[in-house]
């Protein structure tokens, strides 16, 4: 089994979105997963990782619109997507071992929010 861990970077606060930063960190997110299930098989996975900073919430919800989009897409393949948002302290290297176990199989559009 593989996952794929594609980490989303950066602040989108008001300035971010109004500039276009968030929709240009949004397309290369889709490009990236995109290229990745090109590759990915039945029971694979892919995990978007996003630290969410105090300006973040912007691009945090459209990430987690992009996951549960990009998890119907690939459902059909037995691919898994799913996305952790974090704040700055909260660990998550446990979550993200588990969504890329066995024991995460029928999880799949989840967009789980960490916090210390």
């Amino acid at each position: 089994m593989t996952q794929v861990v594609v980490e989303v970077s950066g602040e989108a606060g008001l300035a971010e979105t109004a500039s276009g930063a968030v929709a240009e960190r949004l397309g290369e997110t889709f490009g990236q997963v995109r290229e990745a299930l090109q590759h990915l098989e039945s029971g694979d996975a892919v995990l978007l990782k996003y630290t969410v900073g105090e300006d973040g919430t912007a691009l945090a919800a459209a990430l987690a619109s992009l996951c549960r989009t990009l998890a119907r897409e690939a459902a059909p393949r037995g691919v898994r997507v799913n996305a952790i948002l974090a704040t700055p302290d909260a660990r998550i290297d446990q979550l993200a071992d588990f969504l890329g176990s066995d024991a995460s199989v029928m999880c799949t559009g989840a967009v789980l929010e960490a916090t210390p």
